[in-house]
């Protein structure tokens, strides 16, 4: 009899613990699944920014884009040794900085458009470009704008 008081006692206790087991599984499980970081998709929009300025995070806060060559109506012209070391600094909050002194704002209004606002600091006088973004990667900035001697197409490299 004591025997069967034993055994009757273990079976209760595992089906206690397969209860609790069950319990804890059944709130383990959904704990993980909701604690994995979920990966958030980007808009094209977004990504081309990323791209141009940096991602914003930790110390990705902007990009700077050396001038490479120029191109004038298909024609190539020849870069002087400074406007070789030309440079204009992205950053993600929407200003920028170039090597010559110049500031002001950019604006990504569609994916191949950039407006570049140059603000004057003596003056206060405001100066807006619209260009063609014809390339725009990690490593290259190709942009396009119409003057008076016709079509510029300004390459850039990345340079940070």
């Amino acid at each position: 009899m004591a025997f069967s008081i034993q055994e009757d006692y273990l079976n209760k206790l595992v089906i206690v613990n397969m209860k609790v087991f069950k319990y804890f599984i059944a709130i383990c499980i959904p704990m993980l699944y909701f604690s994995c970081a979920k990966e958030t998709v980007i808009t094209n929009a977004d990504f081309q920014k990323n791209l141009l300025a940096g991602t914003g995070n930790y110390q990705n806060t902007s990009n700077v884009w050396r001038l490479d060559s120029l191109t004038i109506s298909g024609a190539p012209y020849k870069l002087s040794a400074i406007e070789k070391r030309y440079t204009k600094t992205m950053f993600r909050d929407g200003s920028y900085m170039d090597s010559d002194g110049y500031a002001g704002i950019w604006e990504m209004i569609a994916d191949n458009k950039l407006d570049i606002t140059t603000i004057n600091s003596v003056t206060n006088v405001k100066t807006k470009n619209s260009y063609d973004i014809i390339t725009l990667n990690a490593a290259q900035l190709q942009l396009k704008i119409t003057g008076a001697k016709g079509a510029y197409q300004y390459f850039f490299v990345i340079a940070n």
